[in-house]
């Protein structure tokens, strides 16, 4: 797990509970730069002003508004932190449609609460080193929002899946 020493977070949770759960779990990983936001105001000064490797922030902040800081980050060409920066959402709604909001908003990852510790490390570890494409059209900007195991050894490719597809079958 020491995957994530030097790393530099911010989490951006009006909940001070979910936020110092957080903070403590970041910090057994041994994450040592991490910085708690309660207000989107205070997130975008960090996100201008601070050098960052991941954001995690809720859904419901500010009347669901945690999304929009989202669409503030993907669309910013902000000098310390790029548009591409790993931001994970960590949420109570976990219904189809905010997931899709949320895909389509162009988090990286999405963490339904209650989280784990062995969550919080896959999804950042995801994030960080199992990135997908970024894409910068104009309806959307953020990671590929489709999924392909990079490392699946059961995939090779679509030539492979036409072979056995017409390969002949005993």
């Amino acid at each position: 797990m020491n995957d994530f020493i030097g790393l530099r977070v911010l989490i951006v949770d009006n909940n001070n509970f979910i936020a110092k759960t957080l903070y403590s779990i970041l910090e057994a990983f041994g994450v040592r730069k991490i910085t708690i936001c309660d207000t989107l105001e205070e997130a975008e000064k960090k996100y201008y002003n601070s050098e960052l490797d991941v954001i995690f922030i809720d859904f419901m902040m500010e009347n669901r508004s945690g999304l929009n800081f989202l669409k503030t980050v993907r669309a910013s060409n902000a000098d310390k932190n790029p548009s591409d920066i790993p931001v994970i959402l960590n949420t109570g709604v976990t219904d189809i449609d905010t997931i899709i909001m949320a895909r389509d908003t162009g988090i990286t990852e999405i963490i339904g609460k209650p989280f784990s510790p062995d969550q919080i490390h896959q999804k950042m570890h995801n994030a960080l080193f199992n990135k997908r494409e970024f894409i910068n059209v104009d309806e959307y900007i953020g990671p590929n929002r489709r999924r392909r195991q990079q490392n699946n050894p059961e995939w090779d490719g679509e030539n492979e899946r036409r072979h056995s597809a017409t390969s002949n079958s005993d």
